[in-house]
């Protein structure tokens, strides 16, 4: 799995080649351009909510993880 470090990295990479993009009119005026942008857009959604989740990722795939379900579903670790 990806460290917190690779996550971060990647979403601000992905923030600022959004940021990039949606300022080039060219591109904007590709038919092509509003739909590529849209997918960024929302794979900077998913790494966001992977951000938040990391500790649930890493118990769903991890079977050596630390992670406890009772931390999990305990309001006080949130």
């Amino acid at each position: 799995m990806k460290s917190q470090a690779d996550l971060e990295a990647l979403r601000r990479e992905l923030t600022g080649r959004i940021k990039v993009l949606t300022a080039d009119n060219v591109f904007m005026d590709n038919p092509r351009g509003p739909i590529t942008l849209r997918a960024l857009q929302e794979r900077l959604k998913v790494i966001e909510l992977i951000i938040k989740n990391v500790g649930l990722i890493d118990w769903l795939v991890n079977p050596n993880t630390d992670v406890k379900r009772t931390s999990l579903i305990n309001q006080d670790l949130i």
